[in-house]
């Protein structure tokens, strides 16, 4: 009689994997606690419920199988972001639509990705589930984009998939800007200046070097670009969206998990060609998205009202945080935040992160990425007073 050998009939890259740490794996929430008394501000959650809970979402029929291509959510999906149903693609969690990207376009133990840490870990955690290799380049010291380097490198020329989280996490801040004259000309007419108000000759300069990169780094790369705008409703910048029909190796990433505060839902979406969605409706199982969901994520979409108040309210909230932190002694640097949480250098990262704890605060600690930072999700007015409070008296 053989005796049975576990290791020797797993997929070697699945026995070596290191598992994706997530906030929740790093504090055991669940379990011993409901939470109630903890401010939990280390997943980068909405820190709001969604006002769904007090409505009727009207679920019949639990004995039937959900909508397999989530219908009703992509028509209002379509409407509010300006493109096409057949370029919209609704998956479990964002984590569904980067797995399938890479079952689509990798090939096993072959073919290789672009990532630019730090950033999610994910990315680099499926390529390991799917024995895809990953080509690293870091961000440069200032956590900006290292354009040049991937340009010039043979991985550019080989990789199937180039990774772009922006705004970025954990850093904060984006790392390709979409339609720059957008943006400018909106922020100018915000100010009380005229939509075509000249530009000031640097900005004509910026403007063109960010074609050029684009037209380069999206427009040259034979494999697809992945922008993944998990924080995008935080930032005043332009979706890559509006991008899609200049680049159709183009694929864009957003999540509910975010701004509307529906992160147990576990609904993501990817909008790309109609060519790429179908490849991902051809291969996603068949009823990924379930029922309770798609109902809970319908309603959360209509409530625009609310979700702008709250986004507003995060936003003031992190103006607010940043200020603060910059007072406190022991942070060396607080990091420029477009997203919903910010990152902040301090002398003894390990040290602070233990104190809130104990305090019954739950920080993230990021030292692994980033020696001695610390990242503080943007939470209510009250939980931000109570972090500050907490803060000053360490």
């Amino acid at each position: 009689m053989s005796t049975f050998n576990l290791e020797n009939i797993v997929r070697k890259n699945i026995w070596s994997l290191k598992a994706y740490s997530s906030a929740r794996s790093e504090f055991q929430l669940y379990g011993k606690t409901d939470g109630a008394e903890l401010t939990l501000l280390d997943a980068n959650e909405n820190p709001n419920d969604p006002a769904i809970l007090d409505m009727d979402l009207q679920i019949r029929n639990l004995n039937r199988y959900p909508d397999p291509l989530q219908s009703d959510i992509k028509e209002i999906l379509s409407e509010q972001k300006g493109i096409a149903t057949d370029q919209i693609f609704v998956g479990n969690g964002s984590d569904e639509a980067i797995d399938l990207l890479y079952r689509i376009f990798c090939e096993p133990g072959k073919d290789s990705v672009i990532t630019c840490p730090p950033t999610y870990g994910m990315y680099e955690v499926s390529a390991a589930i799917n024995d895809v290799a990953v080509v690293e380049f870091p961000l440069t010291s200032d956590f900006s984009l290292d354009v040049h380097g991937i340009l010039k490198s043979d991985a550019f020329a080989k990789a199937k998939l180039l990774w772009i989280c922006s705004p970025n996490n954990p850093t904060g801040n984006a790392l390709l800007k979409a339609d720059l004259q957008h943006d400018w000309q909106a922020e100018n007419y915000t100010k009380g200046g005229m939509m075509d108000m000249p530009y000031a000759p640097e900005f004509e300069q910026e403007l063109k070097e960010n074609k050029e990169n684009l037209d380069r780094l999206i427009g040259g790369f034979n494999g697809i670009v992945v922008v993944d705008e998990a924080y995008q409703d935080f930032t005043e910048n332009q979706s890559f969206i509006r991008r899609l029909d200049d680049y159709p190796n183009l694929v864009v990433l957003q999540t509910m998990s975010k701004a509307h505060g529906m992160a147990g839902a576990r609904t993501g979406f990817a909008f790309a060609s109609p060519e790429i969605i179908a490849l991902f409706n051809k291969t996603k199982p068949p009823y990924n998205v379930n029922e309770l969901s798609q109902k809970a994520v319908l309603k959360a979409l209509q409530l625009t009202d609310q979700t702008d108040q709250q986004i507003s309210e995060i936003k003031s909230n992190r103006e607010m945080l940043s200020t603060l932190l910059e007072d406190l002694e022991y942070v060396e640097e607080v990091y420029p935040s477009e997203a919903n949480f910010i990152l902040a250098k301090v002398k003894d990262a390990s040290a602070v992160y233990n104190y809130l704890k104990d305090q019954g605060i739950i920080i993230r600690n990021r030292s692994s990425q980033i020696p001695n930072t610390l990242r503080f999700t943007v939470g209510t007015t009250q939980e931000c007073e109570v972090l500050m409070k907490t803060l000053k008296e360490y």
